[in-house]
């Protein structure tokens, strides 16, 4: 059952209790909190209680955690120092990649597919993406570093992860990772993403088979232990969203179905993306991109080609790889402009409550227990 995965409970606890501290912060919390590590403590050679013990420790750590946590109204001159050297590679990389003869509307849809950096781009240009439901490739999330990740893992990992020298790739791989999240400014979604694929690369290298939820929930305490208030952002919350789905939901998938065509699996990972993230999206944007799903069969892959691209001509720039980014551009914004303008594409004007959100997700929860459980897929390596 999944209810076997201790580390997804302690975070949902450890999140549970961040949003009662965010409420209610008393100043009870951390006596309480001391309390209950003592009985845990106690409480070790039973085994139930225990098991209870620690997840009241943990929600117990969230309420603590949130309670004491600053708000500042500014960022410390630590962060404001290394967000200047991140602006100042940006302005770098995008000045070698205008040197390809990129037109601009292609440079502003690298620079922030690539860096992050979505100031030229025109507010038409996102409304568009917004309209069809693509926003989320011109926000940088987990997929554009899992992109870059594809390279490092066929150079470094795939090729030293089963000989004696595998150690040897995990400095370079977690280099290029958060050098990366650093250079983009460090946004929730790619530390999150980054903390996932270098806890996923050192269990690779460690040849260890583990449940992919595992390094998701520990990236979610990382992150939320470090900054609670994080809980309550949309980036945070959409991204979690649809990574937990994709995680819980894919491998009973693509277990009963396992001679899929690769576009039919594209299609059926956008689905269970969309699924988890639909709730929230109408709560907080109130409109739902009926061909969302369809469109990522094509989007997705031309994206990669586009990220890649950019990528070849920050490093080495060329006009030949100019012109294959210009067309592809204009290939993509053709796509998205035709999708946008089909009638009733996207259903808009719904006004989902709070609770019909809760209710909406305690349902899901209950399905895939179901689902794994009767599949008999949850049974990892803790």
């Amino acid at each position: 059952m999944i209810i076997q995965h201790p580390m997804l409970w302690c975070a949902a606890l450890l999140m549970a209790g961040i949003g009662v501290g965010l409420l209610f912060p008393l100043p009870h919390y951390l006596p309480l909190l001391v309390v209950a590590v003592v009985a845990c403590t106690l409480a070790r050679k039973t085994r139930h209680l225990h098991d209870v013990l620690t997840l009241l420790v943990w929600f117990l750590l969230g309420c603590s955690r949130a309670a004491v946590a600053p708000f500042p109204d500014h960022k410390a001159a630590g962060q404001n120092a290394i967000a200047q050297k991140a602006k100042a590679v940006q302005a770098s990389l995008v000045a070698r990649l205008e040197r390809s003869g990129v037109a601009p509307r292609t440079l502003a849809l690298c620079s922030a597919l690539v860096v992050g950096k979505k100031d030229g781009l025109e507010h038409e240009t996102k409304q568009a993406y917004r309209q069809v439901g693509a926003s989320h490739l011109l926000a940088l999330s987990g997929m554009h570093l899992g992109i870059v990740y594809g390279i490092l893992y066929l150079l470094f990992v795939g090729r030293l992860r089963h000989g004696k020298w595998r150690w040897h790739a995990l400095p370079p791989v977690l280099l290029c990772l958060w050098g990366y999240a650093l250079v983009t400014g460090m946004p929730v979604s790619l530390v999150r993403a980054a903390l996932m694929l270098s806890v996923f690369t050192i269990i690779s290298l460690m040849q260890y088979d583990t449940d992919p939820l595992h390094p998701l929930a520990l990236s979610a305490i990382i992150i939320l232990l470090i900054k609670p208030d994080d809980l309550l952002s949309i980036s945070f919350q959409l991204s979690f969203a649809a990574v937990f789905f994709l995680l819980a939901l894919w491998e009973p998938v693509s277990e009963r179905f396992p001679t899929l065509h690769w576009t039919v699996r594209l299609f059926a990972v956008s689905c269970v993306a969309t699924l988890g993230t639909m709730p929230l999206t109408l709560f907080y944007f109130h409109q739902l991109p009926l061909l969302g799903p369809l469109l990522s069969i094509i989007l997705i892959p031309l994206t990669t080609l586009i990220i890649y691209l950019a990528l070849a001509a920050m490093l080495l720039p060329s006009a030949p790889t100019g012109w294959l980014l210009n067309n592809a551009e204009a290939l993509q914004q053709r796509i998205i402009e035709t999708v946008g303008n089909i009638p009733h594409a996207t259903l808009t004007g719904i006004y989902p409550s709070l609770a019909t959100v809760a209710l909406i997700y305690g349902a899901m929860a209950i399905a895939i227990v179901r689902l794994r459980t009767r599949g008999g897929t949850a049974e990892y390596a803790r």
